[in-house]
């Protein structure tokens, strides 16, 4: 809750706030920093700091662009507030309304403690101790009522046509509320650079957002792969698809990673979209109803060039199947320890899989995928024997993270990504092995994880998701990886705290009101910063194949950004709440802000060196 006026006075001895806090009778509204982070006990930083009525934005043909600002109420609630943007002009041409979006941004409540606890919580104990409210969803343009001493943040968003005329283009903003007879009004200013970005589709740099199409179906309480869950897929995978996302994921055994995620009342949290059955012969049968729905969804959206599929390992090595003869689901363990044993379970399911999806035309974009696991020469060396119609053989992905020490696998893998941390505790190495990797046409990136700082939790400021891809740019890496799009708690848009990892960490998006008309994925802070990093690095991996002038401005820019060592941004350690639990690390105020000016340097670069670019383009 905001502290009453006068106790703030009191506490912080501020003789003008008073004065400050006045300057508007009923409400006003000012730009914040988009990369910054406020929530409501910031409302006098705003008041006394913030003063910036026009801003100016910039950004290339087929680009977007992004600003944040706050609608300040005074001593009185504000009804129905709306906000409303005009065109925006040169002096010759316009961007039309249809490309300029506002939307007010939603705040949810989160857990502010400890990294998280894993696997070690199967009774998902929640956590208790300290929520606080941070504004996380950019939800709506419906309007809202503001309670009096209080603030609304609001999210604007230029997308400019990839045909649109270079130049300096200017509009207006306008805010309304209902019982107050005066307007604001906010002016804003974009320069198009005379340069275009790719589409998504062809990023060098591109992301791969691991998806729980189960939980959409869980959340909303549909059928999962009914015509009703595909048509809710189609536009939150389509939103996907519009942030260089073309991998998907997919399940061919129950819980591949241990039931940690949120599955309604059901017993298994992620179900494999391949069901394994045994008939009463003692033949394996495999069903890929759920499976092919989900790879022809996105295959007709336009993504799914890489499908991997998790996992021939997964946590605890269980496979669970129907018995067709006993009438119940049983388990099995496949441990690769026992390479017989192994093989044994195993190689039906390859030989069976390699057969279906040839028979589709997909074999060229299966990927066998594993998570952080030990001893996957078994699982490799299986996958090699299954050869498919044309003599090939599986392609392999993995989040694996000792490249140094297990080069014999590391090399193995069509597609690796490594965690910050590791790639920090072995920087040059991994660079080595990224520029050996690329001559090979391995691709690899980068993904933060829970307990790695800087993150993309609720309670991160948005400039260090920002941060998280220009550092892995920065590391000539193929793209930037992280769990998870859309791993939903139970009640997302009230409270994002999760039983066994920080809030946030497992969704970039969130769902609508279960009974809202329209069902569509909602962007939340930190992805609109991730998705600005991806776009912002594309410039830049760009702008270095221009020549060697460019390509050495380029580097020359990758080497500012800090956060090669943990410690380049200071930071605290929260300490565990549970005996199982893990530490927490969240970045200190004062590395906040040398962040924050970091970052904001690095932006006016890519600026001035795109307009450089440009130049030579005509």
């Amino acid at each position: 809750m905001v502290k009453d006026l006068k106790t703030e006075i009191k506490e912080n001895n501020i003789d003008d706030l008073l004065q400050n806090k006045f300057d508007f009778e009923q409400f006003d509204a000012v730009y914040v920093d988009s990369f910054d982070q406020y929530q409501q006990k910031d409302y006098y930083k705003i008041l006394n700091c913030q003063h910036e009525k026009h801003i100016k934005l910039w950004a290339w043909k087929n680009d977007k662009a992004n600003a944040e600002f706050a609608i300040l109420c005074a001593d009185k609630d504000l009804q129905n507030v709306s906000v409303v943007a005009s065109d925006l002009h040169s002096q010759s041409n316009v961007i039309e309304t249809s490309n300029i979006k506002l939307s007010f941004i939603k705040d949810v409540k989160a857990y502010t403690g400890h990294a998280g606890w894993y696997a070690n919580n199967p009774a998902n104990i929640m956590p208790k101790g300290q929520r606080e409210l941070f504004p996380e969803v950019i939800y709506s343009d419906s309007p809202v009522s503001i309670g009096k001493n209080s603030f609304q943040l609001v999210w604007l968003e230029v997308s400019t046509p990839k045909d649109i005329v270079a130049g300096v283009y200017n509009g207006k903003i306008t805010i309304t509320a209902q019982n107050v007879d005066t307007n604001v009004m906010l002016d804003y200013e974009l320069e198009v650079i005379d340069a275009t970005m790719p589409d998504t589709q062809d990023y060098l740099f591109d992301v791969e957002y691991w998806s729980h199409p189960y939980n959409v179906a869980y959340y909303y309480d549909v059928k999962p792969f009914s015509d009703e869950h595909i048509s809710i897929l189609k536009e939150h995978m389509s939103l996907y698809k519009s942030l260089g996302g073309h991998a998907i994921t997919a399940s061919i055994v129950e819980e591949a990673w241990g039931g940690q995620t949120y599955g309604g009342e059901n017993k298994v949290h992620y179900p494999s979209m391949i069901k394994w059955i045994k008939s009463r012969e003692g033949k394996w049968l495999f069903d890929y109803t759920n499976f092919d729905k989900w790879v022809q969804l996105n295959k007709e959206i336009g993504i799914a060039d890489k499908i991997i599929c998790y996992s021939m390992m997964p946590w605890g090595n269980i496979i669970k199947y129907y018995d067709d003869s006993m009438h119940k689901i049983c388990k099995l363990k496949a441990k690769p320890a026992i390479a017989s044993k192994y093989s044994e379970i195993w190689m039906p399911f390859l030989t069976d899989f390699v057969k279906h999806i040839d028979e589709k035309g997909w074999f060229d974009s299966i990927y066998i995928g594993f998570d952080e696991r030990h001893n996957m020469g078994t699982a490799l060396d299986l996958i090699e024997k299954i050869k498919n119609k044309d003599g090939k053989t599986l392609k392999i992905s993995a989040a694996f993270n000792d490249f140094k020490h297990n080069a014999s696998i590391f090399n193995r893998l069509d597609y690796a990504s490594v965690g910050l941390q590791q790639i920090r505790n072995n920087l040059q190495d991994f660079k080595e092995q990224v520029a050996i990797r690329r001559t090979n046409n391995q691709k690899t990136t980068m993904y933060t994880a829970t307990e790695h700082v800087p993150n993309s939790f609720t309670k991160s400021i948005p400039v260090e998701s920002y941060w998280s891809v220009m550092f892995a740019g920065s590391l000539n890496t193929t793209g930037f990886l992280r769990w998870a799009f859309d791993a939903w708690v139970k009640n997302p848009l009230e409270e994002s705290t999760h039983w066994s990892f920080p809030a946030g960490d497992c969704f970039l998006v969130y769902p609508s009101l279960r009974d809202d008309d329209k069902r569509e994925s909602k962007f939340t802070l930190r992805l609109a910063k991730l998705d600005e990093g991806v776009r912002d690095v594309n410039k830049l991996y760009l702008m270095k194949n221009a020549g060697v002038e460019f390509e050495k401005k380029v580097e020359d820019l990758f080497y500012e950004i800090k956060g090669n060592e943990e410690s380049h941004y200071e930071f605290y350690t929260m300490s565990k709440t549970n005996f199982w639990g893990r530490k927490a690390k969240w970045l200190t105020e004062n590395s906040k802000q040398s962040m924050l000016s970091d970052m904001k340097k690095i932006k006016e670069k890519i600026f001035e060196l795109s307009k450089e670019y440009s130049k030579i383009l005509k």
